[in-house]
């Protein structure tokens, strides 16, 4: 790597010293000493995803390009002051991101495309995977241009508007295969309250203010809060911890202050906070007072919401790592696990999967579910998309052989080692929401010598 910060490029080696799990901590993620220019927005907030990586891949591919990094030309006079250069760095990424002219060569709208879509300051908008972007450059997919790139300043309301869609219409839980109990304890604790809520205050039982789902990735969590949005008529505000922190002091707890605000302003509403973990952090230990304030911004802002007509859900793939006052009563006081599917979950998922498509007789759904046992939704999409191909490069139909053979050449997503740990973290969540009704008491007295 060039270190560009002075009149004279230095070469700096960059080891793998600094690389990191996806699945660790964000206080784990170092950024010190690497080089700003090719870093995430997101990244001077401390907080890393894979998309952050993508931004970095699509600096390099500008700077291989034209010479130098993106917006460099934009930013020449600032202070030997770290917090200075990230501003100015995060200043000058406002303006559309010039393509300089080179003479003799004229990249085309795909490539030009290509790097926007890399570097463009929202993750979801960004390539998903380092193979997406390979295709994208080898012309193997499309990418359309996403206008201009801007800097997301910090959440202003504008982003939480964006968040925020209207009143959730569709068939609810019936979209949702199997999870039967979840649905039923949802249904008695929460949803009746919601839906009833003069009965409820007759006879003096609070309004629930939220509850958490908790369990391992990719098992559903964000499509139930959906369908429970579209179950209970409520307006959806989807918000991930990105939307809300900012580097500023005190631009965290507004933000947080003006999603509850256009919340209130849009009542009945739900909002799912995805990543729950990493906006608000258990405060015991090591943690920067910018994110204790943010955690006790939330903790302020979430008291009595169902009374606002406010509804919260969290979601979690650690939720040992939250706060445990969020936890608390008042607050998200219920908390539901959402595993791999189940065996009529699974079941469901292959004739809605395969549905529509051409199919032989005699497809056994109940043995794919049983043998797609610890499978989540997108391994069962895939092994049915995977025995589409092969069905359609065969010319035939999709037969029961062609789904086992893919079965049996597919690993779940979740390891059994993974299961395990969340299904003892279920059983610790569970003994934490029993209250102790214990009465044996330590013996009071004198201890006598017996010889």
């Amino acid at each position: 790597m060039l270190d560009l910060s002075g009149n004279v490029p230095i070469p700096k080696i960059i080891d793998f010293g600094y690389a990191r799990f996806f699945n660790q901590s964000s206080k784990t993620y170092n950024k010190e000493g690497l080089n700003p220019h090719y870093l995430a927005n997101e990244c001077f907030n401390n907080f890393f995803s894979p998309q952050s990586d993508i931004f970095s891949l699509g600096v390099t591919m500008f700077h291989l390009l034209y010479g130098l990094p993106p917006w460099f030309s934009e930013i020449s006079n600032y202070r030997k002051d770290k917090v200075n250069i990230e501003d100015t760095i995060i200043e000058a990424r406002k303006k559309t991101l010039p393509f300089p002219e080179i003479n003799e060569v004229d990249f085309d709208d795909q490539l030009i495309n290509t790097i926007k879509k890399a570097l463009h300051f929202d993750t979801d908008i960004r390539f998903k995977s380092a193979a997406d972007m390979l295709e994208a450059i080898n012309s193997n997919s499309v990418v359309e241009n996403t206008d201009e790139i801007t800097l997301q300043k910090s959440v202003k309301e504008e982003s939480v508007k964006k968040s925020f869609s209207s009143i959730a219409k569709g068939k609810g839980f019936e979209s949702i295969a199997g999870m039967k109990e979840l649905k039923e304890q949802l249904q008695l604790s929460v949803i009746d309250a919601i839906k009833n809520p003069e009965k409820y205050k007759k006879y003096g039982v609070p309004l629930p203010n939220g509850i958490l789902l908790y369990g391992p990735p990719r098992c559903g969590k964000t499509f139930f809060a959906k369908k429970f949005a579209e179950e209970v008529g409520f307006n959806y505000i989807y918000i991930k911890p990105s939307n809300l922190q900012s580097k500023y002091v005190n631009a965290t707890q507004e933000n947080i202050a003006k999603m509850f605000e256009e919340a209130e302003k849009n009542a009945p509403t739900i909002i799912f906070i995805d990543e729950l973990d990493a906006l608000v952090p258990n405060r015991e230990g090591d943690l920067h007072q910018m994110h204790a304030n943010a955690v006790n911004e939330m903790l302020a802002q979430m008291d009595r919401t169902g009374e606002k007509g406010i509804f919260i859900i969290g979601a979690s793939n650690r939720p040992e790592k939250i706060d445990p006052a969020i936890l608390g009563a008042g607050r998200l006081e219920k908390k539901f696990f959402i595993g791999t599917p189940d065996f009529e979950a699974r079941k469901a998922m292959f004739e809605m999967y395969l549905k529509n498509r051409p199919i032989d007789f005699g497809i056994n759904y109940e043995l794919l579910a049983k043998l797609t046992e610890n499978f989540v939704s997108g391994d069962i999409e895939l092994i049915v998309n995977d025995s589409a191909l092969i069905a359609l490069k065969e010319e035939t139909k999709i037969t029961m052989k062609i789904l086992e053979k893919v079965i049996n050449c597919s690993k779940p997503t979740v390891s059994l080692s993974e299961i395990e740990k969340y299904n003892k973290l279920k059983l610790k969540m569970d003994s934490d929401n029993v209250p102790d009704t214990s009465t044996k008491r330590n013996p009071v007295g004198f201890k006598t010598n017996n010889k």
